[in-house]
Protein backbone atom coordinates (compact mmCIF):
# COMPACT_ATOMS: atom_id res chain seq x y z
CA UNK A 1 0.00 0.00 0.00
CA UNK A 2 1.20 3.22 -1.10
CA UNK A 3 1.49 6.14 1.68
CA UNK A 4 -0.21 9.31 0.71
CA UNK A 5 -0.06 12.70 2.68
CA UNK A 6 -2.69 15.55 2.73
CA UNK A 7 -2.11 18.94 3.51
CA UNK A 8 -4.45 22.11 2.81
CA UNK A 9 -2.52 25.04 1.96
CA UNK A 10 -2.17 28.15 4.63
CA UNK A 11 -2.86 31.99 2.95
CA UNK A 12 0.38 32.88 5.13
CA UNK A 13 2.38 30.14 2.68
CA UNK A 14 1.40 32.27 -0.61
CA UNK A 15 3.28 34.94 -2.04
CA UNK A 16 1.96 38.52 -3.65
CA UNK A 17 0.54 36.63 -6.09
CA UNK A 18 -1.36 34.27 -4.17
CA UNK A 19 0.22 31.15 -5.24
CA UNK A 20 1.84 28.72 -2.37
CA UNK A 21 5.93 30.34 -2.38
CA UNK A 22 8.67 27.67 -3.81
CA UNK A 23 10.35 27.48 -0.98
CA UNK A 24 7.37 26.28 0.64
CA UNK A 25 8.03 22.95 -0.79
CA UNK A 26 10.72 22.04 0.38
CA UNK A 27 8.82 21.80 3.72
CA UNK A 28 5.94 19.54 2.52
CA UNK A 29 7.90 17.13 1.65
CA UNK A 30 9.98 17.04 4.84
CA UNK A 31 6.57 16.77 7.06
CA UNK A 32 5.57 13.58 4.17
CA UNK A 33 8.66 11.93 4.38
CA UNK A 34 8.06 12.25 8.44
CA UNK A 35 4.33 11.07 8.43
CA UNK A 36 5.34 8.34 5.94
CA UNK A 37 8.31 7.23 8.62
CA UNK A 38 5.40 7.53 11.48
CA UNK A 39 3.43 5.20 9.57
CA UNK A 40 6.32 2.73 9.51
CA UNK A 41 6.35 2.90 13.00
CA UNK A 42 9.57 4.44 12.60
CA UNK A 43 9.40 8.01 13.73
CA UNK A 44 12.14 10.91 14.00
CA UNK A 45 12.04 10.85 17.51
CA UNK A 46 13.06 6.62 17.81
CA UNK A 47 15.40 6.98 15.18
CA UNK A 48 17.32 9.83 17.74
CA UNK A 49 16.51 7.66 20.87
CA UNK A 50 19.40 5.08 19.25
CA UNK A 51 21.51 8.24 18.00
CA UNK A 52 20.94 8.16 14.72
CA UNK A 53 20.38 11.67 12.59
CA UNK A 54 18.49 11.89 8.99
CA UNK A 55 20.52 15.12 7.72
CA UNK A 56 19.46 16.33 3.95
CA UNK A 57 22.17 16.28 1.31
CA UNK A 58 20.01 17.37 -1.47
CA UNK A 59 16.61 18.26 -2.72
CA UNK A 60 15.60 18.55 -6.25
CA UNK A 61 11.83 19.92 -7.41
CA UNK A 62 10.75 20.43 -10.99
CA UNK A 63 7.40 22.22 -10.42
CA UNK A 64 4.66 21.51 -13.05
CA UNK A 65 1.88 23.99 -11.54
CA UNK A 66 1.03 26.22 -8.93
CA UNK A 67 -1.47 25.60 -5.86
CA UNK A 68 -3.12 28.09 -4.23
CA UNK A 69 -4.46 29.10 -0.62
CA UNK A 70 -7.34 26.09 0.80
CA UNK A 71 -5.71 23.69 -2.13
CA UNK A 72 -5.66 20.08 -0.43
CA UNK A 73 -2.19 18.37 -1.76
CA UNK A 74 -1.50 15.16 -2.13
CA UNK A 75 2.24 14.25 -1.21
CA UNK A 76 3.12 10.68 -2.47
CA UNK A 77 6.65 9.70 -0.79
CA UNK A 78 8.07 6.40 -2.11
CA UNK A 79 11.95 4.90 -1.25
CA UNK A 80 13.56 5.19 -4.50
CA UNK A 81 17.09 4.16 -3.06
CA UNK A 82 18.16 2.64 -0.04
CA UNK A 83 21.80 0.64 0.70
CA UNK A 84 21.84 1.47 4.70
CA UNK A 85 23.67 4.28 4.60
CA UNK A 86 22.50 6.26 2.23
CA UNK A 87 18.45 7.39 1.11
CA UNK A 88 16.75 8.90 -1.32
CA UNK A 89 12.72 9.13 -1.38
CA UNK A 90 10.77 10.23 -4.48
CA UNK A 91 7.63 12.27 -4.51
CA UNK A 92 4.56 13.10 -6.60
CA UNK A 93 2.29 16.18 -5.68
CA UNK A 94 -1.26 16.39 -7.15
CA UNK A 95 -3.39 18.73 -6.68
CA UNK A 96 -5.95 16.68 -4.77
CA UNK A 97 -9.11 18.13 -6.53
CA UNK A 98 -8.00 18.72 -9.96
CA UNK A 99 -5.96 15.64 -9.76
CA UNK A 100 -3.58 17.78 -12.01
CA UNK A 101 0.51 16.93 -11.01
CA UNK A 102 1.68 20.01 -9.22
CA UNK A 103 5.60 19.05 -8.40
CA UNK A 104 8.06 15.70 -9.34
CA UNK A 105 10.64 15.87 -6.53
CA UNK A 106 13.06 14.10 -4.57
CA UNK A 107 15.50 14.61 -1.34
CA UNK A 108 18.84 12.64 -1.08
CA UNK A 109 20.07 12.06 2.62
CA UNK A 110 22.70 10.00 4.63
CA UNK A 111 22.61 7.72 8.01
CA UNK A 112 24.70 9.62 11.02
CA UNK A 113 25.30 9.52 14.21
CA UNK A 114 24.48 12.89 16.44
CA UNK A 115 28.47 13.98 15.78
CA UNK A 116 27.16 13.55 11.88
CA UNK A 117 29.77 10.23 11.13
CA UNK A 118 28.27 8.27 8.49
CA UNK A 119 26.57 5.11 10.38
CA UNK A 120 25.00 1.69 8.74
CA UNK A 121 21.16 1.51 9.80
CA UNK A 122 21.98 -2.43 9.27
CA UNK A 123 23.72 -2.13 12.35
CA UNK A 124 22.37 0.48 14.27
CA UNK A 125 18.88 -0.15 14.39
CA UNK A 126 18.44 -3.64 12.14
CA UNK A 127 14.27 -3.12 12.52
CA UNK A 128 14.32 -0.01 10.72
CA UNK A 129 16.92 -1.16 7.81
CA UNK A 130 14.45 -3.74 7.55
CA UNK A 131 11.58 -1.78 7.09
CA UNK A 132 13.38 -0.07 4.62
CA UNK A 133 14.30 -2.68 2.57
CA UNK A 134 10.05 -3.48 2.27
CA UNK A 135 9.71 0.14 1.78
CA UNK A 136 11.90 0.40 -1.60
CA UNK A 137 10.83 0.55 -4.89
Amino acid sequence: MDFVFERKINYYETDKMGVVHHSNYIRFLEEARCQMLDANTMPFSAFEEHGVTIPVLGVNCDFKQHVTFDDVIEIKPVIKEFNGVRLTVGYHVTNKKTGNLVLVGETKHCFTDMNLRPVRLQKQIPEFYDKFMLLKH
